[in-house]
């Protein structure tokens, strides 16, 4: 009886048909569907599919379609990366993008920088992410994440570092001046003349093809080591930071157009995009990361903010593609670059 009550009183008051089958409009664009596997295999076609898959494969197929457009508008490319790209494969698909010219201005951090170089002297190693950290330290291995690095390389760095360091210093000796962090990191380019797996390094290709190259900061990881050392034994020995900005910012507001990409967050993305705010924004911004807005970061922060900063033009050439890089970005330079 209590049970006819209340189906009584919903169907009395309530029309669950009217609730069910509201009357709707066509709000929305395009249809979503995606690639036809039925038919044979057209790269071209696939990449274009992921405009209309939904979730995140959209945004990543509007990415395609933006880093297109930067560069048939003959956009200057400020592409901007934290270090994990450089332990990954990833660091060969940015050496592809230097040695070829395709982007045009590099904003790295530290480990970034050190381990491209590293890499040049011996590889990095698959390992697992639940290894016992203990256990690798007996080793002498260092984990990150399911890559290893044998402490052998980071020896072989302390060597290596010794060239750059005392060429500054005796520049600095010669000329009354310090070395700026972006000659700085062009000897270490240069350095690597000589190293057989030079070709595999996006630090060597800015050094050949004279594309800005700038580490931030230059202190951090091993890269700060050695300077701590070598600045132990020549108190006298500087390095000045202020022509990196200076060298940013003159590039920012003389490019006629300008596209960013930038993956994760950290001091590269913030450096390339408040340098944007000099032209009222970037053109074209695409940003890949696993960053949530919700806690403020700087990975976090989308495109719309950087609008309210003035970071990003407030026009729709812009996304972010919310995704672990190393699965993104090889896609985005597949469809975007070579194609």
């Amino acid at each position: 009886m209590f049970i006819a009550n209340i189906i009584g009183v919903s169907i009395n008051k309530i029309d669950p048909r009217k609730a069910l089958f509201k009357k709707s409009e066509e709000v929305g664009y395009g249809s979503i569907r995606g690639y036809d596997f039925s038919e044979e295999f057209d790269a071209e076609r696939f990449f274009d599919a992921f405009n209309d898959m939904g979730f995140q494969a959209t945004n990543l197929g509007k990415a395609i379609e933006l880093v297109r457009k930067m560069r048939k508008e003959k956009a200057m490319i400020f592409f901007g990366f934290t270090s994990n790209v450089s332990t990954s494969g990833m660091r060969d698909i940015v050496s592809y993008l230097v040695r070829n010219k395709l982007v045009h201005f590099l904003v790295t951090t530290t480990g970034g920088l050190e381990e491209d170089v590293i890499k040049t002297h011996g590889d990095f190693l698959h390992g697992s992410f639940d290894t016992d950290g203990a256990y690798l330290r007996e080793k002498g291995v260092n984990r990150s994440g399911n890559i290893f690095v044998p402490n052998e390389r980071y020896i072989w760095f302390e060597k290596f570092m010794k060239g750059p360091l005392e060429s500054a210093y005796e520049d600095q000796k010669k000329t009354g001046k310090v070395c700026d962090s972006v000659e700085f990191v062009k000897k270490m380019g240069e350095a690597l003349e000589h190293e057989k797996n030079k070709e595999q390094s996006f630090t060597y290709w800015a050094y050949k093809n004279n594309i800005p190259l700038l580490c931030v900061p230059l202190a951090d990881g091993a890269i700060g080591d050695h300077i701590y050392f070598f600045r132990k034994e020549h108190k006298d020995f500087g390095i000045d930071l202020t022509h990196e900005v200076e060298l940013l910012y003159d590039t920012v507001l003389n490019a006629d157009r300008t596209g960013a990409i930038i993956i994760g967050g950290s001091v590269p993305k913030h450096h390339i995009m408040n340098a944007m705010m000099l032209r009222e924004g970037a053109d074209f911004t695409v940003y890949l990361n696993t960053g949530h807005e919700e806690e403020g970061s700087n990975a976090g922060a989308n495109p719309d903010e950087a609008k309210s900063w003035g970071k990003a033009v407030a026009k729709k050439t812009d996304v972010k593609v919310w995704g672990e890089a190393s699965i993104t970005f090889p896609i985005l330079v597949a469809a975007g670059f070579k194609l």
